[in-house]
This record gives C-alpha cells, structure tokens and sequence, in this order.
C-alpha cells in the first residue's frame, strides 16, 4: 500500500482486483475464516509515545502512537468507547471471501490483532492464529470475527479483548456474513445457503430472529443498525441493481411492510456496495437516525435515511468522525480539518452557505475516528495507512 500525493486523490478508497479496497488513505474488507485463537500476550507491551506537539495558532495536541502492522487492505476496527482497537494481519482475504462469494475459502494466512489504546501508547494484547477475518465492529466484550467452515459454512463470533477466546454467535449450515452489533445488544448479519448466491437479512436479539428474505432473487449485504436502534440498514442488490434500503425491525411483518429502499445505480455490484461503507465503517457510519455512506457520483461523503433522503456532505469529505455537537473532524482535500457541522444538501438547510473550510489539524492523510475524551480533552484518533500497516496519532482539541 501506497499513499499518494494529495493532487492523486479525486475520491475515496477504490476497490482493486484483489478485493483490497484503497485509494490513497482509505482501505477496507471483511471476510472469513477458521478459529483457534492464540493466548493473550502475558508481555503486553506499551509502546512509548513521543513529547506532545502543540499548535501554535489552535493549540492542538498531537500524540504520536506509533506504527501497527496490518494486512495493507483493512482499516482498524475500533471499540464503542476507542478503548481498544482490532487490525487484520498477515495476507488479505480474497476478493471472492470477502464478499462471502461462492468459492470463498479460509484465508490460513490471515490473522486478527488487538490493542489497547492508552494516552501515554499503544498496548499489544495479543493476535489470532490464521484463519480469522477480521468483522465489521465491535462491542465493549471484543471484535466480530468470521469463519469459513470446511462444509462451506461461514460462523460469526466475538473475539474477546482480554482473553482472545472467541464466543461463536452465529453457527448453523448456513453463510453468514457482514455481521454488525447495534448499541442494544442486537446483531444484524447477510445468510444464505452454501448452494444460494443471494442473502436474506437476518435481525437477532435475546435468542430470536426475525428475517427479510431475498426470494432468491434479490441480496441484502452490509447490515447495520442505525445508531438510535430504530432502523436496519442494508444495501440491496438484484439484477445490477443497487439500493439503499431500510426497514423496522419489530418482526418479520414490520420489516417486509415498513422496508423503504432508493436507487443508487443500475450497474451495481456487491463491490460497489462494499466500496461506499468501508470509509466509515458501522461505528462511524450511523449518526442518530442517519447511514453515513460515499457516494461516488457527489464525490463526498452523503447522508441518508428513509424519511429525509439522501444528503450530500459538502466539502469533498472522504471520512468524517464527529467530535462534539459543535464540531466534526473531516478527511478533505487531503487534510484533516476540524469544522462545524456541515449544511447539507437537500436538507432544509440547502441554499443556506457550508460551513467554513475548517482549521487544519494535519496536512497529511489519515483516517479520523472520535475518542470521545482524553485527559479531559475531546480526541480523535488518526489513522494513516503505510507500506506495511498504519500510523497511528491521538490529536486532543481545545474544549
């Protein structure tokens, strides 16, 4: 993985043949395979950090955490409260695997790692063996985690922080896959037959399932739950045609009744689905009521929900992470600035000015996902791929 000048960047992460999903900054997969954890690393490390580096003009803090290995595809995948972070090692899933296509395998070669995030570095608690592939999210317990089973199953499981045991959450005959937590506890995940190309979208809480079956024709992939707990999400894919679409999830008759789906494009894909979620991910891609999606046409980053519609985030923005209700973090125009909230288009806002470009907090590219508070002090993380993994930075900002 490379990173380009900041003249080579017209859009966010573009899928390559392998299924890696990149540009200059952003990168991001999921996929599948077989457990057998290792143990926690009893040595557990920190990895010293360097002096504070405070701006002049806005006293930004800037923390350097250092250097992680990872598979040169996948972005971190961070906890609810940034405490505890999760990387894919080792040698990428193929494209097949990562989309839980027919023909997917165990990818032997790939592994999961998790840290602790700690203001003073980085805390390496240990790594899987080979066969994990790394999930979409993660709760306060540990990491979702996703195995191909030697009879063509896929099984979704929690790979715990403390421990690396792994709790296996979903575990029949069937493929299952993209599994995503809501705040509640619930867990959303894509099955299908191992004979079937397409997926049905399964909502489970408490021991019970409700489904939206695709009636074989059509694929629901990419699950999340929207961050208030009142909708599913999901990209639906029949016949080259791309949707976004959303539904209750109270019962199988709530979803199919109150399921609300808007065309995106008649040349889909499961790619193309793949490549609008991976900037943001699920924890960063739910705001209240609202999917937080790229949208390749406006070339930024875009809002969307069944009741107001799909709304564009000005400002070419390529992730975004909110630090407070008065402030976001944005990665544009190969920056990462700390702006306002921006008026979006086709809101009730629309025809109103964007807000201001916003104060630059690094001119080099990262990823910024929020923190919430850090001695005291709202922060981000930055996440900036390189050859060999990621760098990673805590910016703390003024109150």
């Amino acid at each position: 993985m490379t990173l380009a000048s900041k003249t080579d960047i017209p859009h966010p992460p573009r899928l390559l043949a392998a299924g890696a999903f990149l540009s200059a900054v952003l990168c991001a997969c999921t996929g599948a395979a077989k457990p057998a954890p290792k143990t926690a690393n009893p040595g557990a490390e920190l990895t010293p950090i360097a002096a504070p580096i405070t701006g002049s003009a806005v006293q930004i803090d800037t923390r350097p955490l250092g250097s992680i290995p990872t598979d040169g595809v996948t972005l971190p995948v961070l906890s609810p409260d940034g405490r505890h972070l999760a990387v894919q090692t080792g040698v990428a899933p193929d494209l097949a695997t990562a989309l839980a296509r027919p023909g997917e395998r165990a990818p032997l070669a790939s592994r999961v790692a998790l840290y602790r995030i700690d203001p003073r570095g980085i805390v390496r608690l240990g790594e899987s063996d080979g066969g994990l592939i790394l999930g979409r999210n993660a709760d306060a317990r540990g990491v979702l985690v996703e195995s191909v089973r030697p009879d063509g199953a896929r099984w979704i499981g929690r790979l715990e922080w403390n421990t690396l045991d792994i709790e296996w959450l979903v575990q029949d005959g069937n493929v299952n896959a993209f599994g995503a937590f809501g705040a509640d506890g619930t867990i959303v995940f894509s099955s299908r037959r191992p004979t079937e190309r397409v997926f049905d979208l399964v909502v489970r809480k408490d021991g019970s399932s409700r489904r939206l079956p695709g009636d074989g024709t059509r694929s629901y992939v990419f699950p999340c739950m929207s961050a208030d707990g009142s909708r599913v999400f999901a990209f639906s894919l029949r016949d080259g045609v791309l949707e976004l679409a959303s539904a209750d999830t109270t019962s199988d008759e709530a979803l199919k009744q109150s399921l609300v789906r808007s065309f995106v494009t008649d040349r889909g894909s499961d790619e193309l689905a793949l490549f609008m979620c991976s900037a943001q991910g699920v924890r960063d891609g739910v705001d209240g009521k609202d999917w937080i999606l790229y949208h390749r046409s406006a070339g930024s980053l875009a809002r969307w929900n069944a009741t107001d519609g799909l709304r564009v985030v000005p400002g070419g923005v390529l992730a975004l992470a909110r630090i407070d209700e008065a402030r976001e973090a944005v990665l544009s125009g190969g920056s990462v600035r700390v702006r306002g909230p921006a008026k979006l288009a086709g809101s009730e806002q629309a025809g109103t000015p964007t807000t201001e470009p916003g104060t630059i907090v690094t001119e080099q590219l990262g990823v910024p996902r929020a923190l919430g508070q850090i001695e005291n002090a709202p922060a981000i993380l930055l996440v900036s791929p390189e050859s060999a993994g990621a760098r990673l930075s805590i910016v703390r900002l003024p109150k």
